[in-house]
């Protein structure tokens, strides 16, 4: 049997107000630092992209051409994925609120899906899981990032389809350095997320004896598969380029979410953690944010060699094997005496 979970509360009630440990100013030990950390990443990498920007070493030329182009399929094949990959994305996140709407309408709190998160001691703590809280999580950021890129790809795709001959394809478009930034950004964190969900946070939570059923709904299984398999196609499939000096941006995006939200917002108003190795009161808490941060700088260069692998004799086949190897699917076994 998992521990039982104190609640559920609704996001916001202050279920901690009769806890003397949760009411501790010992509980914020620590996390000034680690924020002062990740602050002080976030102010190397704004210095590395104004260096790089002015001394000319990054540049802003990617043309709309580029997503028209593909070595394995047509432009309308290419086109096509990209729609339904921003229809995928943006579907299920409609469909995600129009659930919970319909079953909060029916049955009000008590239709509510519940989520588990852990205290900094590990104590797990069930909310009521409705409307945007359940975009919290940084898989959530990144498949709706992931479903930008989508959305600008297949315009600029369906730009190219429509007058192909065009002049106009072949200059510098802002639209398309923005897609190109997307791509390298929201690929690294594909990979991480799937990585982590796979080998990190389930595996984790099971030994604990915590429930791991959050991970595997619809609508989770999706983001911590799909997510890598819809970039996997397009790295694969399409020719647009991942700039090197783009990574400060992809540590820059993570830096937001967990200094603006995660670690600030989201915890005064839960009392909880999303990712238990994110305590700032561990006593390796900056070592694991360093090793953090060198993890996304190694997928988003992962990201940037799988569009080079993609021509080369089995590269295709490496990393579509790759991929499979690294998404989870079904629940791990009870613990021995123990059930999920």
């Amino acid at each position: 049997m998992c521990k039982p979970a104190r609640g559920p509360f609704a996001y916001g009630e202050p279920w901690w107000l009769d806890d003397p440990i949760e009411m501790s100013a010992d509980r914020f030990r620590g996390r000034r630092r680690q924020l002062c950390f990740l602050l002080g990443v976030a102010a190397s990498c704004a210095g590395v992209v104004a260096y790089t920007s002015h001394a000319g070493v990054l540049v802003w030329s990617i043309t709309p051409a580029t997503f028209g182009q593909s070595s394995f399929v047509l432009l309308p094949a290419l086109v096509v994925y990209r729609i339904a990959c921003a229809a995928f994305i943006f579907g299920l996140c409609a469909s995600k609120l129009v659930s919970d709407y319909v079953l909060q309408r029916g049955a009000g709190a008590a239709g509510a899906r519940l989520n588990h998160f852990e205290t900094l001691d590990r104590t797990e703590v069930a909310f009521l899981d409705h409307g945007v809280w359940r975009f919290q999580g940084l898989t959530s950021w990144g498949w709706v990032l992931l479903g930008c890129y989508f959305l600008v790809a297949a315009t600029l795709s369906l730009r190219v389809a429509a007058a192909p001959e065009a002049a106009q394809h072949e200059e510098p478009d802002g639209a398309a350095c923005v897609a190109s930034l997307l791509l390298g950004v929201s690929s690294a964190y594909a990979i991480l997320i799937t990585l982590t969900v796979t080998f990190v946070l389930i595996p984790s939570k099971h030994r604990k004896g915590l429930s791991t059923e959050g991970f595997f709904t619809p609508f989770a299984l999706s983001q911590h598969n799909a997510n890598l398999a819809m970039v996997v196609g397009e790295l694969l499939c399409g020719a647009v380029p991942i700039d090197p000096w783009h990574l400060p941006f992809a540590l820059g995006f993570g830096i937001v979410y967990l200094c603006g939200w995660h670690q600030t917002v989201r915890y005064n108003r839960t009392r909880t953690l999303m990712y238990h190795f994110l305590n700032w009161q561990h006593p390796r808490s900056l070592l694991i944010c360093s090793l953090l941060m060198l993890t996304l700088a190694a997928f988003f260069a992962f990201a940037a060699l799988v569009g080079q692998l993609r021509l080369r004799p089995g590269g295709a086949p490496m990393v579509l094997c790759a991929a499979l190897a690294v998404m989870r699917w079904r629940r791990p076994p009870p613990l021995a005496g123990k059930g999920e």
